[in-house]
């Protein structure tokens, strides 16, 4: 009867639509980010579109680029993506194995639209933007031989002496501080419980934008109305595969036995700069883009609680805070006839992965006396890019980048003396940067434009279509 109520309580929870790292939901465990500008043609070049920012898309990606555009103008990008999380499944610490489950957007949803308008020096845009649509799951439970039913890989382990010690030690070397203290449990043997845990996540971001030009200086400025919908959940087990626990951290409210998901909404801005004209040999961006912030109630529901959901803590969500600059060149000299063809971009952007742990909240952890038992790096992020159009009838680009994501996932930043610090640090290790490569392509018309784009790594590969229509 209680196998039943675990695979009806996973049913009732795969419904519950995540995205939050400011707790230890095992879901949440790994995640990767992608905060690169919308539009194929950004993303066909590594994301390098700063110091460019020449069509509509700039509305989110530099604001002050929208001077450049002196008709109107209106957009649309689909996008579809594969994204892995890495959950340590099984091993012995230090030496344990991970394991990537994907992701997946379901469908090529529309991730971007845009109208802009020209007015003398000025230009005003109104757009949507779909930054994150993901739902996924992954598991941490023993590993069997499907014909036998042998355990060919079990959870995660570690040795710990009593009292802590300098921290996890090897399986020799707990046996012999046994031996030294002739007592068993001088060093005892510890696992993580199997848990099974999921995520679903969806932001929405209507905007308002605008720009003004002064000779060869652009202004912009972005009010950004944003929507989040989040839950991630974990249903933890006994070693016995008996009922623990459920955490769930999501933007909701709790009506006993139930969570109800609702939708959460903050208004941020973002402001952008920009010098030079279309043609000139270098274009110089700038912007800054304030992180939304969504309160995200965590619950969990164990026999102490008579197996309803009480409200642990409330916890805010701090969507990381953005800094960017970004350069675009022509980088041949102006007598050579390709030059008004090629463009050669580069951005650098700083990211505040930090935000995410603010006023971090453990659900497995006792971090009592610990200030900040979590951390996550602030990164910057490479990106460089390339645009050629072949000068025919028809002008056709192709287009190529590359942009490092340095690790940023949160990890465990405490001492290593208590079996709920270990297992911490299984679930929660450093991360893994990633390398990306793009390409892409598209056609350009007077009235009419249509691009490709794809972005790949290890871990996250995303492909992306998009058209403006100019009258």
């Amino acid at each position: 009867m209680r196998r039943l109520l675990l695979v009806l309580a996973l049913c009732s929870f795969a419904a519950l639509p995540l995205f939050a790292q400011n707790t230890d939901i095992e879901s949440l465990s790994g995640l990767q980010f992608n905060f690169g500008n919308p539009g194929a043609r950004s993303l066909g070049m590594g994301g390098a579109f700063l110091g460019l920012a020449d069509d509509a898309s700039a509305a989110e990606a530099n604001p002050a680029g929208l001077t450049i555009l002196r008709k109107r103008e209106i957009s649309l990008e689909t996008r579809n993506f594969l994204e892995q999380q890495i959950l340590t499944t099984t091993g012995t610490y230090p030496d344990t194995k991970r394991e990537a489950f994907s992701h997946y957007s379901k469908r090529a949803d529309v991730a971007f639209g845009s109208f802009v308008y020209p007015i003398k020096n000025f230009t005003f845009g109104v757009y949507y933007h779909a930054p994150l649509k993901n739902s996924g799951s992954g598991q941490v439970v023993p590993q069997r031989n499907d014909f036998t039913g042998q355990i060919t890989a079990d959870v995660p382990n570690f040795y710990l002496p009593q009292g802590g010690g300098n921290g996890p030690v090897s399986q020799s070397e707990c046996q012999s501080i046994r031996n030294k203290a002739n007592d068993p449990f001088a060093c005892l043997e510890y696992t993580v419980n199997p848990f099974l845990t999921a995520l679903d996540v969806q932001e929405k971001t209507w905007g308002f934008a605008a720009a003004y030009k002064v000779k060869k200086f652009s202004f912009g400025a972005t009010a950004r109305y944003q929507l989040f919908r989040e839950s991630s959940f974990t249903f933890r087990l006994t070693p016995a595969y008996d009922f623990q626990s459920i955490s769930v951290q999501a933007t909701a409210t709790s009506g006993g036995s139930a969570v109800d998901v609702v939708t959460k909404k903050d208004l941020t801005f973002g402001v952008g700069v920009k010098w030079g004209d279309p043609g000139d040999p270098i274009n110089i961006g700038a912007v800054y883009k304030k992180g939304a912030k969504f309160v995200t109630p965590t619950f969990i529901a164990n026999a102490n609680t008579n197996f309803d959901f009480v409200k642990l803590a409330d916890t805010t969500f701090h969507i990381p805070d953005i800094y960017g600059v970004g350069i675009s060149s022509h980088p041949l000299p102006s007598s050579w006839a390709a030059s008004p063809y090629f463009l050669v971009n580069f951005d650098a952007v700083r990211v505040k992965y930090s935000n995410l742990v603010d006023d971090f909240v453990s659900t497995i952890t006792d971090v009592q006396g610990l200030k900040n038992p979590y951390k996550a790096n602030d990164v910057t992020e490479l990106h460089v890019g390339g645009e050629y159009f072949f000068p025919t009838k028809v002008p056709v680009a192709i287009r190529a980048g590359f942009w490092r994501d340095p690790a940023h996932s949160i990890q465990w930043n405490g001492p290593l003396t208590t079996p709920d610090a270990v297992g911490a640090a299984l679930l929660y290790p450093k991360g893994q940067s990633q390398n990306h490569k793009s390409i892409g392509g598209g056609i350009a018309l007077p009235r009419f434009q249509i691009d490709l784009g794809y972005d790949t790594s290890e871990h996250y590969k995303v492909g992306s279509v998009s058209a403006v229509v100019r009258f």
